[in-house]
């Protein structure tokens, strides 16, 4: 069964991944990382969610992705 993961790379800080039962909970993780997150400007506090996240990582060199996770053994592939 896949389960979407968000990984999140922040220089200077350990990156993060998670895997989730479905892909709006890990966008949810990932909103609640940008919330949590002191911004310079101030534009991750914007109300919408989308918006937050784009500005939290607009010039930034963080990098985020929500990957689809899957044990290897569903690919046939020993572990």
């Amino acid at each position: 069964m896949e389960r979407p993961s968000p990984f999140i790379s922040e220089p200077g800080s350990t990156d993060v991944a998670n895997a989730h039962p479905s892909k709006p909970a890990a966008e949810n993780v990932l909103v609640a990382y940008v919330r949590a997150r002191p911004a310079v400007n101030g534009d991750h506090l914007h109300p919408d969610h989308d918006q937050a996240v784009a500005s939290y990582f607009e010039d930034s060199e963080t990098i985020y992705a929500i990957a689809r996770v899957m044990p290897l053994a569903q690919l046939g592939i020993d572990q």
